[in-house]
């Protein structure tokens, strides 16, 4: 099965993406009146995580019943080795959760290990970024890309500390905000991961590191970074960005002076 993602294809994903927001955005208003549950410690699920997923799925599929699929509350089904969906309904469930307007839907088209269209959409502040391969990358129907000679100094970075039951890398990540912040204008820790790749690519933030995300955290993310001017790198040297969760997203003139201090081979498998 083909898809078209520069025609047909993104304007569903985008579609499918702001309707799903708007459902997300009723919810968000009687947010405390939502059945919740804890999956692993500090990690949580909702009945609108679990609503918007559902919506998202029966759009998609029906549109390409053939195409496989990965999200976030639902897991895998289908071929993860050909063409398939990856979603997050509500990237930032604890931010919604506490009534913090910063959270996202998250949906990506991947053939393989290659993600080919990304859609993030922010409800809140009625925001749809979008990209394709090859395409650029777009806020809104207007093109976005990453900031440009900013100094390390300048720059102004994010990151996301590890809480709950997911601290492995707490350590390093603490090495590593310690060392950064004397060299930078400030590290932010906004906690939802898809609008960081977003802000990264948009120019808002200059760059962004972390660990152990699931795919559906960063496959829009990471081509709306790439499409708009800024590398994504491995954090794990021989480990891609998708498998391990763990990378640096960064615009090429700061590259060279993060990438040695973040890509380390010490950080833990």
């Amino acid at each position: 099965m083909t898809v078209d993602p520069g025609g047909d294809d993104l304007r569903l994903m985008t579609r499918v993406a702001q309707e799903a927001g708007a459902l997300l955005r009723d919810r968000f208003a009687t947010v405390a009146s939502l059945s919740r549950r804890e999956k692993t410690a500090g990690d949580f699920v909702s009945d609108a995580d679990l609503t918007a997923e559902r919506l998202i799925r029966d759009r998609l599929q029906s549109a390409h019943p053939g195409i496989g699929w990965l999200g976030e509350e639902t897991g895998a089904s289908g071929d993860l080795g050909g063409l398939h969906w990856i979603v997050d309904p509500l990237d930032g469930t604890t931010n919604f959760l506490h009534g913090l307007p910063h959270w996202a839907v998250s949906i990506a088209l991947a053939q393989g290990d290659r993600v080919i269209a990304g859609v993030i959409h922010d409800p809140v502040k009625h925001e749809t970024f979008s990209a394709e391969v090859g395409q650029r990358a777009w806020l809104n129907g207007t093109a976005i890309h990453v900031s440009e000679g900013i100094e390390l100094r300048h720059a102004l970075l994010a990151t996301g500390v590890p809480a709950g039951g997911r601290v492995t890398a707490l350590p390093d990540c603490m090495r590593e905000v310690e060392a950064l912040m004397p060299d930078c204008a400030g590290i932010r820790r906004w906690g939802a991961a898809a609008l960081d790749l977003a802000y990264v690519a948009a120019g808002r933030l200059d760059a962004y590191w972390e660990r152990n995300l699931g795919p559906w955290d960063v496959a829009a993310g990471m081509l709306l970074v790439t499409e708009a001017g800024g590398q994504v790198l491995p954090l794990r040297p021989g480990q891609s960005v998708l498998g391990s969760g763990s990378f640096l997203a960064v615009n090429a003139d700061l590259a060279p002076a993060l990438a040695p201090r973040l890509c380390a081979a010490r950080d833990p498998a």
